[in-house]
């Protein structure tokens, strides 16, 4: 193909060609099936011998997402469109009320810089993900943004020894049964609340996952069937202590198994740390504890991806994993062992050298 002057086609999925030129401050885009066809045509736009087959329709960023939340209802989860709608109504003020041709890339960086002195740089990210994506869709492509750099946070995790303090503490506890399957069974605390006895087998001992407690944009609670994703959906083998806990509670009823509201289980879970005396977590630092419990028994990767609903080694071992100190403390031992042993061996080498 003849090398050409820009713009530059861009290949698109469909299989078309596109170039993008500026026109009174607006980009405007050219698509045509030949590359140098878009590019004579954008050239041509540009200098004003001919005008653009149509003109873009102005909408603003704010009802860009609405569009876009509501074109995509049906397949979001509550939480997923509730995420969305707080982006549109709580970050980027300064953008959300202009047209999206009109936005530029210094724009978006001056709106980044502002939301940073107010929220999270994982919070930052997030919204701006949306934005970006949102963005593309009205042929705006905006690149080269610099996000704040996130900051990984210092957490505190139960040791091997607090996990069993933790189980025996809860003994008792109205919500004893849900705080035992987070650490055990390592579910998440939508995936407990979402539980419902059709997905309790007393027979084979096992719980599905196949539905959640959500948020909605309303901040109402709703049964959502499906699970995170595609890979959370998954039966979990219980041991004697759960099922039979569960055995104890079940009186043919239908629906949820915990009519619990989903912070009462929070609560308690602060409430039995401070009665153990060990350090405070939450409902999700169990399922990280789960995690590491793996990690320690040596339980191959995709075991453990698959019985917690991981869907990436990465989220398994970078974000949920970690050691417990006695591990660690293990590990210095082995590895300062090793390196004393042959510390002596060539200091008796050397000796021996010496006297000869």
């Amino acid at each position: 193909m003849k090398k050409l002057t820009n713009p530059t086609p861009v290949k698109l999925p469909s299989g078309s060609w596109r170039c993008q030129v500026m026109v009174n401050g607006q980009r405007v885009s050219v698509v045509d099936q030949d590359p140098a066809v878009a590019h004579a045509k954008a050239l041509a736009l540009k200098a004003g011998l001919i005008e653009s087959e149509r003109k873009e329709r102005k909408i603003t960023l704010a009802d860009a997402i609405q569009a876009y939340t509501e074109a995509g209802s049906g397949a979001l989860s509550p939480s997923t469109v509730r995420g969305y709608d707080c982006v549109r109504k709580h970050r980027f003020p300064g953008l959300m009320g202009r047209d999206v041709h009109s936005i530029t890339r210094l724009d978006v960086q001056r709106a980044v810089s502002e939301e940073a002195k107010k929220v999270s740089p994982k919070t930052v990210a997030n919204a701006w993900g949306l934005v970006s994506t949102v963005l593309k869709d009205y042929g705006v492509e905006i690149t080269g943004v610099k996000l704040p750099q996130k900051i990984k946070k210092a957490r505190t995790y139960l040791s091997a020894e607090e996990i069993a303090k933790l189980i025996d503490a809860a003994v008792g506890d109205p919500c004893e049964l849900p705080i035992v399957m987070a650490v055990w069974l390592g579910l998440r605390r939508s995936e407990i609340c979402g539980l419902c006895w059709d997905c309790v087998d007393m027979e084979k001992g096992t719980v599905t996952v196949r539905r959640t407690l959500v948020p909605d944009k309303d901040n109402q609670w709703v049964l959502k069937d499906g699970a995170k994703n595609e890979g959370s959906q998954r039966t979990v083998k219980c041991p004697e202590y759960i099922m039979g806990k569960l055995r104890e509670k079940y009186r043919g009823q239908t629906g949820r198994v915990f009519s619990d509201h989903p912070d009462t289980i929070r609560r308690h879970v602060h409430t039995i740390c401070k009665r153990a005396g060990i350090s405070d977590t939450t409902v999700h630092g169990l399922r990280h504890a789960n995690a590491a419990v793996m990690i320690a028994l040596g339980v191959v990767d995709k075991y453990a991806m698959a019985r917690n609903g991981w869907t990436s080694d990465y989220t398994f071992k970078q974000i949920y994993g970690y050691v417990f100190p006695e591990g660690a403390n293990e590990t210095d031992v082995l590895i300062n062992s090793y390196f004393e042993e042959k510390l002596k061996l060539h200091t008796d080498l050397h000796t021996e050298d010496a006297g000869a």
